[in-house]
């Protein structure tokens, strides 16, 4: 394809405009269209050019760490789109200011093979689409921007245009082209729109079917058994001594037909008392302990999970909460990231937060499976503490844990057919089971969820936590406090361990890797930006100019090696009479065989045209492949020669200029 001057830099100027990098744009344009005036040119070879695409390919990778350091990650794509002009200027520079039309694209990683089969290419067309591209990237969907880039294209096509198109029917055929294009990216973008918002709509109800809920506010049962099968990390937790075995997310008052509800009415605004601290429990505070949560905060608003007797926390990513009269914390407004430190000691607890009806309330449908799952148990008399320990001995004995969703079966619902069949569940079913029969031994009790600190990391030396580690237990209201009743086998995490994926230290791996990205995007972490961008120029810098100085090395290697072979001549048997030959008078043709030449030069009255080409033949190869001469081909040339200079002595004048040469040639 031809191309008009002064479009690729053209191109540069109007990327540069579009990017906010006039500057550099317009000194693109300089250094690209200085060739039209610039004769010099240098002779690359294609190692050269392959070197060139190497350093090409640093600075796209020094790009890719620059971004990455500097900006967020949705816009990532975009602005290493709009820098490819730049980290691709060597190439097309390498090519303009070559001696051929064309160059190559390839890479060595450091090493130089022996061979390649990289095809040769016109990179001009592609740097300018680059430019194009670029600019798009950035612009503001502006109608100049299109009325601009109409124009590139009217020059380019009307250029490479077929002699037999006149110039007014292809400027006819290329202005319908551009409103067609112009009313048809208007269309497209107004489909855009409307698929996304039908899709917003569609997996809004989605989620509102699933009762995903950032807050939760109610769970539905069966919820946290999702979990049990993933092993993906939610939070870290870090403490000098061993945590507590529990983190409370939010707990739950009324169940109806499988879900339990909490009161939305019962938050209330909690002001900060400090910097970035917020007291859960009003002081006086009792000296407790510490620990260090870090969880990922997707919708930056969530639940915050804190241990029984958490009086305080502190943190920098999160801005603005609520709380619930039973302790709940919801996050309103916080970092993708939050780590936050909490101060809790076991004897603290909120004193405005006692029971009422809710916590009494049974639903009626399962009333008749609570009378008789009650008469089984024994040793019910006495005060709350040893109906609860009667109700823990009873699970214990006749229950076992499992990951099996129980169905109602033969009885009206499944809490019913768990009770008093199957006997067999997890976490949901024992803390559902435990909290209703609480109530129907007049015990006023709540729904807990939250996740079990059991796990420590030997790779980050903290607790893990894991979505396998949600669990549900039961709070009771016992001598004017709420306490924890887990009636879950004790041995529950042990066997959702067993369902552990084989290459989980894998993703804990990449998982860390992940984790540690996003603290140092929160600015949790230390603020390594210059330093590392410091460290990705200097790299390139260094990288370019080691390309640099191989490619000067091996450019005076070869210097070196063309000199060596200038003046290092190969001698054969059949060099004196070549050398006397070129001593005569009649100098060799261009197309003249070497036989006919032969004839010119002296009168032989013995010539034999084919041996004398075959000779000569043997005595390049000798000069330029010695390697390749077979002893008997040597040989052959040897007596060959040897015939010839006899032929010449005698034939020669004595007294002759070539008769002379021939005898200071053979001595």
């Amino acid at each position: 394809m031809k191309i008009p001057p002064f479009l690729i830099g053209g191109g540069a100027v109007f990327w540069g405009m579009e990017t906010g990098n006039l500057i550099p744009g317009i000194l693109l344009f300089l250094v690209l269209e200085s060739v039209q005036v610039i004769r010099t040119r240098f002779a690359l070879t294609d190692e050269d050019f392959i070197k060139i695409a190497d350093l090409s390919s640093l600075l796209l990778i020094g790009s890719v760490a620059l971004v990455l350091l500097n900006y967020e990650p949705r816009s990532f794509l975009r602005i290493t789109a709009s820098w490819l002009p730049l980290t691709l200027a060597p190439l097309i520079l390498a090519q303009l200011y070559s001696e051929g039309d064309t160059l190559v694209i390839g890479t060595r990683f450091g090493r130089k093979s022996q061979s390649y089969s990289y095809k040769p290419l016109d990179f001009r067309i592609y740097y300018f689409i680059v430019c194009l591209f670029g600019a798009a990237a950035a612009n503001d969907r502006s109608f100049w921007f299109f009325v601009v880039l109409a124009g590139f294209m009217v020059i380019l096509l009307f250029w490479n245009r077929g002699g037999a198109t006149s110039p007014g029917r292809f400027l006819v055929l290329f202005s319908l082209c551009c409103l067609l294009s112009y009313f048809g990216s208007l269309a497209m973008e107004a489909g855009h729109r409307y698929v996304l918002k039908s899709s917003f709509r569609m997996l809004s109800r989605y989620y509102h079917s699933q009762h995903v809920d950032p807050y939760k506010s109610h769970v539905n049962f069966g919820d946290t058994g999702q979990l049990k099968f993933s092993g993906r990390i939610v939070m870290r937790v870090d403490s000098s001594s061993p945590p507590p075995n529990l983190v409370r997310e939010a707990a739950y008052p009324t169940y109806h037909r499988g879900d339990w509800l909490g009161g939305q009415d019962n938050y209330s605004y909690l002001l900060p008392v400090g910097m970035q601290q917020w007291n859960l429990i009003e002081p006086p505070h009792q000296e407790g302990q510490r620990l260090t949560i870090e969880m990922a905060l997707p919708r930056e608003k969530g639940m915050l999970p804190t241990p029984y007797g958490g009086f305080r926390f502190t943190s920098s990513e999160i801005f603005s909460v609520n709380q619930h009269r039973n302790g709940s914390v919801k996050i309103l407004d916080g970092a993708p990231l939050v780590i936050y430190d909490l101060d809790y000691h076991r004897n603290m607890f909120k004193k405005d937060d006692i029971p009422t009806q809710d916590h009494l309330l049974i639903p009626k449908d399962e009333l008749y499976v609570l009378e008789e799952a009650y008469g089984s148990l024994e040793g019910t008399g006495g005060d709350a503490a040893n109906r609860i320990k009667a109700l823990k001995n009873f699970f214990q004995n006749d229950f076992r844990y499992s990951l099996k969703l129980v169905g109602r079966g033969d009885y009206a619902t499944p809490l019913g057919n768990f009770l008093l069949s199957e006997k067999t569940g997890f976490c949901e079913y024992y803390a559902t089971a435990t909290a209703l029969l609480l109530r129907y031994m007049q015990i006023p009790s709540r729904y807990a969820i939250g996740y079990a600190v059991v796990e420590k990391s030997n790779l980050e030396d903290k607790y893990v936590v894991r979505d396998r580690h949600a669990h549900a237990w039961v709070e009771a209201y016992v001598d004017g406090r709420w306490i924890t009743v887990d009636t879950t086998p004790a041995t529950w995490d042990q066997y959702d361990a067993e369902n552990a994926s084989f290459f989980e230290p894998v993703w804990d791996l990449l998982n860390l890797l992940r984790h540690k990205y996003r603290i140092y995007r929160v600015g949790a972490g230390s603020d390594y930006t210059a330093f590392l961008t410091i460290t990705v120029i200097v790299l390139v810098a260094f990288l370019s100019l080691r390309i640099y100085r191989r490619i000067r090395l091996d450019r005076a290697a070869e210097e070196q090696h063309q000199s060596n072979r200038m003046f290092s001549r190969v001698v054969t048997p059949f060099t004196p009479i070549v050398d006397v030959l070129s001593s005569a008078q009649h100098k060799k043709g261009d197309d003249e065989s070497v036989a006919k030449w032969a004839m010119k030069c002296t009168q032989w009255r013995e010539f034999d045209k084919e041996e004398f080409t075959r000779l000569y033949t043997l005595h390049l190869r000798w000069r330029f492949d010695p390697d390749g001469m077979k002893k008997q081909q040597q040989e052959e040339l040897a007596e060959g020669a040897e015939k010839y200079l006899a032929l010449l002595v005698r034939d020669l004048q004595p007294s002759s200029e070539l008769s002379s040469q021939l005898h200071q040639s053979a001595k």
